[in-house]
This record gives C-alpha cells, structure tokens and sequence, in this order.
C-alpha cells in the first residue's frame, strides 16, 4: 500500500478498512515529488515520449508504484496487490486476498479499480470467480489506485520503466505509451476498488484527494515543457477528437457484431466501512 510519510492521516484510513481482513499489509513509503531534487526529474523525463506531461508529481507517482514492483519481483508470493491510500475497497474484496487461485492461467495484471465509466473489454470471458466476470481489457483506462501484479510482470515493468518513463497508468492501461496491448491485462467487473473522488459521497477536494491534480494543472499552464497541445495542433486534436466521436458509435456496434468486443460500464457493489475521512488534505 503506497503511503507519503507525511500522510499518517490516510494511512490510518485504510489500515480501518483492512482490519477485519486478516491482511498482510505493506506500507511502500511513498516517493515524495517535494523531496526529488530537480535534476533527478529532469533526467527521468527526458526518458518520456512526451505525449505524457511528467510533473514532478507524476515521476513521484512513477516511482513510488516501481517501488511496490520492486517488493514484488523481490518477493516470494507470484502475485501482489498494488494498492494507494485512498481507495474505497468493496465488501467482498478481501475473498482476493487469500489466494491467488483465482487467477486465470496466462493472466500479467488485473485491474480491480474503477472510475465508474464505460470500457471495452473482450468478447470472451476469461472466467467469474465469487461472482466477479474477468474480461481482457482493450481500451485505455486511467488509474493505477487498485491492480493484482504478477512477479514476472513486475519484473517486465521495472526493466520497461528504466528505459521508459510515463505515469504509471499510462505504463499499465494504455496502449500510447504503454503496454495494454503488449500484456493480458484483465478486468474484473464488478470492481473491488474505486478512489475516493469516485466513490458516493466523494468529492475532488476532500481529505483524500492529493494534489497531483494539482500539480498537473500548474504544469500545464505555466510550465513551457507540458506536452498540452497549443495553438494549430490543439485546433487538429479537436477537429479529429469530433471525427472519432461521430465514428465511436459505429464503431462499437460492428465489435459487438461480430464477437469481437462488449462495452461495459465497470460498477462496484457495497464498500467497506472504514469510519471517518482523515483531517486535512495530502499535499
């Protein structure tokens, strides 16, 4: 579980939600974007392809999930489970944890979270253990709050990310940038996770969110190494974002046709109980 230091707060949080599970919880102390000097970011983003603006933010992101790889590859078991502090985890989620049995043979990463929208997924379904369907995943999904990792695919992205240096999502389910479609990467549906932004109740600005959205958009703006698209690319982008638009809902029917993708929205059944939100706000 990845925690800042100078966020007790929320890993009190968690560690209320997880009591109950007879889990072996370990803390991965989080890489703090305050603490790395400027030339260590200016080294790792000269890695980026630049389709991805790397804040200083981002690359602590980055660093702070190769981490928790690096415990994994280490590791005995053949599998993990990545998780941030702020995630929501659902009721039956701890049924998870106790084995990895569960899992279908060649599967590499299996995305547990959601952002409550629309993905599309593979026609076949990999299997549906305690009730959970586990399809292929095929579109780009953002988040990295809630994945299981295989040992040797821990390894793949340590050695991929040495060379490589994107947000950790990007790097996991995205195929710009990333290796979505180099990896069978599953998701499981309904979810067992979901950020508190996302979750009932939640709300961007709450004792939960941390400010890398923050931090992204300050870059963004002011920032002349953002990757945002300005001017005459920007007006293209638009113009050929509308086109995909106008295209999607065929798109989407010709797939489904012909057995070769569903569209599913990714819900997420009953979450856990686990008190009061820390004070404050991550920084």
């Amino acid at each position: 579980m990845i925690n800042l230091d100078r966020s007790p707060g929320r890993l009190e949080w968690f560690m209320g939600q997880v009591a109950h599970m007879d889990l072996d919880v370990v803390r991965v102390s989080a890489v703090d974007a305050k603490r790395i000097p400027e030339q260590d970011v200016e080294r790792l983003r000269q890695l980026s392809s630049g389709v991805n603006s790397m804040s200083p933010a981002e690359i602590a992101c980055l660093q702070s999930h190769r981490k928790a790889w690096q415990m994994i590859a280490d590791g005995d078991d053949e599998w993990g489970f990545v998780a941030e502090d702020d995630i929501h985890l659902s009721a039956d989620a701890a049924n998870f944890f106790k084995s990895d049995r569960w899992i279908p043979a060649n599967a590499e990463v299996i995305r547990a979270e959601t952002d409550l929208g629309r993905a599309e997924l593979s026609y076949r379904n990999w299997g549906k253990p305690l009730g959970h369907e586990l399809r292929q995943l095929k579109s780009a999904q953002l988040g990295a709050a809630g994945y299981f990792l295989s040992k040797m695919t821990a390894v793949r992205v340590l050695e991929h990310t040495s060379r490589h240096v994107e947000p950790a999502d990007v790097i996991l389910f995205s195929s710009i940038g990333g290796l979505l479609t180099e990896m069978q990467v599953l998701q499981m549906l309904p979810a067992l996770c979901v950020q508190d932004m996302w979750a009932p109740g939640g709300a961007l600005g709450g004792p939960l969110t941390s400010q890398i959205d923050d931090d992204r958009r300050r870059f963004h703006r002011h920032d002349p190494r953002s990757a945002r698209r300005k001017g005459t690319a920007k007006l293209v982008y638009e113009v050929a974002r509308i086109g995909r638009q106008f295209a999607k809902p065929f798109r989407m029917a010709m797939l489904v046709a012909v057995g070769r993708s569903v569209f599913k929205r990714v819900e997420i059944e009953t979450l856990v109980n686990a008190g009061p939100l820390p004070s404050g706000r991550a920084s």
